[in-house]
C-alpha cells in the first residue's frame, strides 16, 4: 500500500488549493434499458431500475438478454451464470471468463480471472453497466471481451424500508428486506435476501441467502469514504450435463457423471452439489484535492470458500486481495479542455484445493485425496488516460494499461496409495493494451470510433490441466491477447432511444476450453488467430401516454483463422473457417407493451437465440430457439398507515412451454467422432418450461 501512495505523491504532488464544494446531485430515474450517452466513446449497455422492478428477476440472465451484445446461459447452479459479451467469454465451461466484474465499482472478479453470479441479486440493484469491447487499457488482466459493474441503490433512493416476497413455479420463494436512509454526512442502504426452489430439472434444489451493505460517509464537502460489504451463502444441488439423446428423451433429467473408482454414476447417487460462501469486504477514499482534482484509494479483501461435490470431492479457498490509487485532474492541454487520469494497482490471490475420491454412496461421502494445489496469482501495474476536446463537439481519448502478473503453484496429484506425482507452475507474464478514440457529441445524438487491447493471462488450473482432463503439465499455454476496432452512434430524441454499433476484433491465442467427458477436467489450448466481427442494435421508444415498444439484435460472425485442433490418438485436424463454438450467431430481444409511472403496465416479450456449434468441427449444434414471456407490473404510492408504497408483479415465461437448449458447454472433438457418438457427448442444460412468478413489494 505505502508504495501506490509514494508513486502517486512523486507523479502528482497535491496542489495547495483550497478544496472544492461538494454538490450532490439528485438520482435521475430512467424507465427502461439505455444506451446512455458515452462521452468517453464507449458502447455502454444499462439496464435501469424501471426494469428491475417490475420482473421477478431470479437471475442475471433474465436481464443481460435486454441488451445487444450480451448473452448469459446457466451454469452450475441457480444464479451461476455464464456470461458472454461479443462472444468472448462463451466457451467458459462454468461461471464467467474474459469479462472484468464490478459492483459499486469494488473488484468482484478475483486475481485469477474468474467471476461467479451467485453473489449478485437484482433486487438490489439501481442499474447494471456492460461495457462492450476490449477493455484491459482501464480494467487491466481479462477484460477481453469488456466490463460489468452492478450499482446497487443508493440510501436516498431506497429512503425507508421495502419488505417483498416473490412466489413462483417449481417451489420458488424470495424473501427480502431493502433498508436504506441518506443524512447530512452518511449514507447506507442494507439489502438481505433468502431464496429457495426446488429447480425444473431432477436434483436441482437450492436455497441461497444474500447480504449486500453499502455506507458512504460525507466526511466534509471534499472527502468521501464508501464502505462495502457483499455476503452469499448457497447450497445447492446439481445435475449433470445431458446429450443430445438424454435431452430429446427427458430434458429433465439430472444426468450421470463418472466417478473415479466406481464408474458412471446418476448425478443423485455421485450426491452432486455446491456448498460454497463468499463474502467481499472493501472500502474506497475519494479526495477532492482542488476544484480540478481528485484521487481515489481503494482497499478489499475477497475470500471464496468452495465445497463441492461432483466426479470427486473438491474444497477450495480463495482469498483475495485488491487495492488500487489512481489521480484524475481536469485543466488544459495546448490550450484546449483536457482530463488527466493515472492510476496504479495490485491484487494477490492465494488458492488452497484439496479433491478427495467420491464413495458414491449417495451421501457424498469422502474418501482418500486425490490432490492438493497451492498457489497464487497476482497482477501489478499502472494505467493513464487522457481525454482532450479538441473542437467543441470532439473528443479524442488516448490511454495504456500495462501490467506484470505471475501464477505459480504446485500440484500434487494420487498415482497409488501414498504415491503422489508433482506438477509445477511459475509463469511471469508482462502485458500491455493501449486505446485510442474519438467522440462526437451533437444536441441529440453521439458517434464513436474506437481501437482498443485486451488481454488475459492463463489460470493455475489451465496450466496444470492436460487435453485428456487429467492433471498434467500445461505449462506452455500463451496469454489470449485482442484488439478491437468499433464505430458506433447513438442519440436520443424524444420518446426514442437508440444504438447502433459494428465491430471487429482480431484474437491472438485465444483460450479454447474443452470438456472431454463427464468426471474429468476442462483443459485449454490456444488457437493462434480467430476474428470476432458483429453488428449491434438497441431501440427503446417510448409514448407520451405509455406505449413501449424496445429491441435488441445482435448478430456474431466469429470464425478461426489459424487453428489446428489436435484430437485423440495425436492426430490433428485443420479448423480455419471453422465457427467458435458456444457463439450464437444471431440473439433478438423484442418488448412490446405499455409502461406509464402509477398505473398497470407490462409486455409481451419474444427471446430469439440462433443454433451455434458446441464444438471445434462445429458437427455438434444447440439447436435454435423462440421463447414468448408475459409481464405485467403495478407500483402505487399509497397511505395505508406506515405502508407508503405498493408494487405487484406478474412474470408467465415460455409461455408455449417450449423445450430448448437453454446452455451448451463445448465439448472436445474425437478422430472417431459419429452421428452416435456426437449425440451421447454431454453438453447440455434444458431450459426452463413454462413457469409463473408473482411478487408484492411494500415500501415503508
Amino acid at each position: 500500500m505505502n508504495l501506490l501512495f509514494a508513486v502517486l505523491a512523486f507523479a502528482f504532488p497535491p496542489p495547495s488549493c483550497r478544496a472544492a464544494e461538494a454538490v450532490m446531485l439528485e438520482p435521475v430515474v430512467v424507465l427502461g434499458t439505455r444506451i446512455q450517452e458515452n462521452p468517453s466513446a464507449r458502447a455502454i449497455g444499462r439496464v435501469e431500475r424501471g426494469v428491475l422492478e417490475s420482473v421477478d428477476a431470479f437471475s442475471l440472465k433474465d436481464l443481460m438478454d435486454k441488451m445487444p451484445g450480451v448473452f448469459a446461459k446457466q451454469s452450475n447452479g441457480p444464479r451461476d451464470v455464464s456470461i458472454s459479451v461479443r462472444g468472448s467469454g462463451a466457451k467458459t465451461s462454468f461461471a464467467i471468463r474474459n469479462i472484468k466484474m464490478y459492483e459499486d465499482w469494488f473488484p468482484v472478479t478475483q486475481s485469477d480471472g474468474l467471476s461467479r453470479t451467485d453473489i449478485h441479486d437484482p433486487n438490489a440493484y439501481e442499474g447494471i453497466d456492460v461495457l462492450r469491447g476490449p477493455s484491459s487499457s482501464q480494467h487491466d488482466n481479462y477484460a477481453l471481451g469488456g466490463a460489468v459493474n452492478f450499482r446497487t441503490r443508493l440510501g436516498r433512493d431506497v429512503d425507508g424500508l421495502d419488505a417483498g416476497v416473490t412466489v413462483g413455479s417449481y417451489g420458488y420463494q424470495n424473501e427480502r428486506l431493502h433498508l436504506g436512509r441518506r443524512a447530512k454526512s452518511f449514507e447506507y442502504s442494507a439489502f438481505a435476501s433468502h431464496i429457495r426452489a426446488d429447480g425444473y430439472t431432477y436434483h436441482n434444489g437450492y436455497k441461497t441467502v444474500t447480504e449486500n451493505v453499502v455506507g458512504r460517509f460525507y466526511i466534509d464537502e471534499s472527502r468521501t469514504f464508501v464502505f462495502k460489504f457483499l455476503n452469499n451463502d448457497m447450497e445447492a444441488q446439481v445435475p449433470s450435463r445431458l446429450s443430445r439423446a438424454q435431452m430429446d428423451a427427458d430434458p429433465r433429467g439430472a444426468g450421470v457423471t463418472n466417478v473415479t473408482g466406481v464408474g458412471i454414476v446418476t448425478a443423485q447417487q455421485a450426491s452432486q452439489n455446491r456448498r460454497d460462501r463468499r463474502t467481499i469486504v472493501g472500502g474506497r477514499y475519494e479526495q477532492q484535492l482542488d476544484p480540478e482534482t481528485g484521487w481515489r484509494f481503494l482497499g478489499a479483501y475477497d475470500v471464496k470458500d468452495i465445497n463441492q461435490t461432483f466426479g470427486t470431492i473438491g474444497d477450495n479457498v480463495n482469498p483475495n486481495f485488491h487495492q488500487y490509487a489512481d489521480v484524475t485532474r481536469e485543466g488544459t492541454l495546448g490550450g484546449m479542455n483536457a482530463k488527466h487520469y493515472a492510476g496504479v494497482f495490485f491484487n494477490k490471490m492465494e488458492q488452497e484445493s484439496s479433491s478427495f475420491r467420491n464413495l458414491a454412496d449417495w451421501a457424498g461421502t469422502r474418501g482418500a485425496l486425490q490432490s492438493n494445489t497451492r498457489g497464487f496469482h497476482q497482477n501489478l501495474g499502472f494505467r493513464f488516460r487522457e481525454e482532450l476536446e479538441f473542437a467543441p463537439r470532439w473528443t479524442a481519448i488516448a490511454g495504456l494499461g500495462a501490467e506484470q502478473s505471475q501464477v505459480k503453484a504446485s500440484v500434487q496429484t494420487r498415482t497409488a496409495a501414498e504415491t503422489y506425482s508433482r506438477v509445477d507452475a511459475d509463469r511471469l507474464f508482462y502485458n500491455a493494451a493501449p486505446e485510442a478514440a474519438l467522440n462526437y457529441k451533437s444536441r441529440t445524438w453521439t458517434g464513436r470510433l474506437r481501437a482498443g487491447m485486451g488481454y488475459g493471462t492463463p489460470s493455475i488450473g489451465q496450466l496444470t490441466t492436460t487435453p485428456d482432463g487429467l492433471t498434467g503439465n500445461n505449462s506452455g499455454l500463451k496469454p489470449q491477447r485482442n484488439l478491437g476496432f468499433e464505430a458506433g452512434a447513438g442519440g436520443r430524441s424524444g420518446g426514442l432511444s437508440w444504438d447502433a454499433a459494428a465491430y471487429y476484433e482480431v484474437y491472438w491465442n485465444e483460450f479454447v476450453t474443452q470438456t472431454p467427458g463427464a468426471g474429468l477436467s476442462a483443459f485449454t489450448s490456444n488457437a493462434p488467430r480467430a476474428d470476432h466481427r458483429g453488428v449491434e442494435l438497441w431501440a427503446d421508444w417510448r409514448s407520451p401516454d405509455g406505449l413501449l415498444l424496445a429491441g435488441a439484435w445482435t448478430f456474431n460472425d466469429h470464425v478461426y483463422r489459424t487453428f489446428r485442433e489436435s484430437v485423440g490418438g495425436g492426430a490433428s485436424h485443420d479448423r480455419a473457417g471453422s465457427r467458435l463454438p458456444g457463439v450464437e450467431r444471431s440473439v433478438l430481444n423484442a418488448r412490446a407493451g405499455w409502461d406509464k409511472a402509477g398505473l398497470p403496465g407490462g409486455w409481451l416479450e419474444v427471446n430469439r437465440v440462433s443454433d451455434y456449434a458446441v464444438n471445434n468441427a462445429n458437427t455438434l449444434r444447440a439447436n435454435q430457439y423462440t421463447l414468448l414471456n408475459l409481464n405485467a407490473h403495478w407500483k402505487r404510492g399509497v397511505s395505508w398507515g406506515r405502508i407508503k408504497r405498493v408494487t405487484l408483479t406478474f412474470d408467465l415465461r415460455n409461455v408455449m412451454n417450449k423445450a430448448y437448449d437453454g446452455s451448451a458447454v463445448t465439448v472436445s472433438d474425437s478422430s472417431t467422432d459419429t452421428p452416435a457418438s456426437l449425440a451421447a457427448k454431454q453438453a447440455f442444460f434444458a431450459g426452463q418450461g413454462r413457469s409463473a412468478y408473482g411478487g408484492l413489494t411494500l415500501h415503508f
